[in-house]
């Protein structure tokens, strides 16, 4: 089963619910049903239970589910102990593997039960929204792509620019320089470089000393700017890559109330 998989988070929290017939006579009272012990004459009387979990032999209570897998992981871990420290018991093993195997069924069948649950409530399906065969996963990036750049372009066209603080002397933010000017380049996008140690990075078309007129708690740092309110935005800190940049804005233009995945 591969890990990486939208049942993943469904299968690890739900589990298990009954043993199998094998380990039957080894079930403790607790599981399925809890019924009170019958206190022995030469030990004392047990203390009553909280009132939510009294139960008597009359009146049996059914365990949570949370009860139950806490009960189970506890006798999971015991036979797993117990084989490890035992390594030439084949019965401590078998019990162990015993477990292992109904774990696989038990996961097995809820996997099942999601599919069949897709179909009947497609809206819980990743896939609806997300394809992933590639034919119509192609057709959904270039739909995303352009939901993006109409984000960018009407950050644009409401004044928005942007500035990219860095210090000269970083090889970083050497790097990321002809990057972030190319996408501004692409996007038609006023792009500001505002150096803090002096020494402006030349493949940026605009630089300025900053002289503590931008604060940023790090750089290369990208901060949207809105030159008439004087509204800033941070954007992005350390590298980035444009595809990513792009989402980025998208983020920050919707408030990141959208995905952009």
């Amino acid at each position: 089963m591969m890990m990486k998989n939208p049942l993943l988070c469904v299968i690890t929290l739900t589990l298990l619910a009954h043993l199998p017939p094998t380990l039957a006579h080894e079930t403790p009272l607790g599981w399925r049903w809890y019924n009170e012990p019958k206190a022995r004459p030469d030990k004392p009387k047990p203390k009553p239970l909280p009132s939510n979990t009294q139960t008597t032999v009359s009146s049996p209570k059914t365990l949570s589910a949370t009860e139950q897998m806490d009960w189970f992981h506890s006798v999971h871990i015991e036979a797993q102990n117990d084989a490890v420290i035992h390594p030439k018991d084949k019965d401590k093993l078998a019990k162990f593997l015993a477990l292992n195997h109904f774990i696989t069924d038990q996961t097995d069948q809820l996997g099942m039960t999601f599919k069949a649950l897709l179909l009947e409530r497609p809206e819980f399906s990743y896939t609806k929204d997300h394809p992933t065969e590639q034919a119509a996963r192609q057709v959904y990036l270039e739909l995303e792509e352009k939901k993006k750049t109409a984000a960018v372009e009407n950050m644009k066209q409401d004044g928005w620019g942007f500035f990219f603080v860095y210090d000269g002397e970083d090889t970083l933010s050497q790097q990321l320089a002809p990057s972030i000017q190319a996408f501004a380049d692409r996007y038609h996008f006023e792009l500001l470089g505002i150096s803090n140690d002096g020494t402006f990075i030349t493949d940026l078309k605009e630089n300025r000393h900053n002289q503590g007129k931008v604060s940023v708690p790090f750089t290369p740092a990208l901060i949207l700017v809105q030159p008439s309110t004087g509204e800033m935005k941070p954007l992005a800190y350390g590298w980035i890559s444009q595809n990513d940049l792009i989402g980025r804005f998208y983020n920050v233009a919707t408030n990141f109330e959208q995905s952009d995945f």
